[in-house]
């Protein structure tokens, strides 16, 4: 089955795909750039310790509204990032915001364990002091520093 396409995309005008391809890769990295600073930014410092803080209330027809915003927002991040891994830019924080931003059964729980591995932590709250705002509380059962 493939052989019978392979001609096909042997005859493609990689010359102009190539321009478009880069087009689009910069202007994905723009996006998640800008979109992930704003996500990480606007999180509440007790997010990881109290991930309900920032809960509107349930019910009407703006926190609905709002979901949906948040869901396809979500979605788009995710699936740039997953884009973003094989091409220039920030795929790792992109998918991460995406996942932030979903709403799905157990992800309290995982974007938890996601943002207090070390690394991301310490890289995502040396963004929010470089914008002086203050850094994420770490969760109340997972210290970040050992007690000697």
């Amino acid at each position: 089955m493939l052989n019978q396409y392979l001609p096909e995309l042997q005859n493609l005008p990689w010359g102009n795909f190539v321009p478009w391809l880069i087009t689009l890769s910069l202007i994905a990295f723009a996006f998640s750039a800008f979109g992930v600073s704003i996500v990480l930014l606007r999180l509440p410092v007790d997010y990881l310790s109290n991930p309900t803080s920032s809960e509107s209330a349930e019910g009407n027809w703006k926190h609905w509204l709002s979901k949906l915003g948040r869901n396809i927002l979500g979605s788009i991040f995710l699936i740039v990032g997953f884009v973003m891994l094989i091409t220039p830019g920030q795929g790792i924080l992109s998918i991460l915001v995406g996942l932030m931003l979903l709403d799905f059964p157990g992800k309290q729980k995982l974007v938890r364990k996601i943002l207090t591995k070390p690394q991301i932590f310490r890289t995502i709250n040396r963004m929010r002091t470089a914008a002086k705002r203050k850094p994420l509380r770490p969760h109340f059962s997972e210290p970040t520093e050992k007690n000697d």
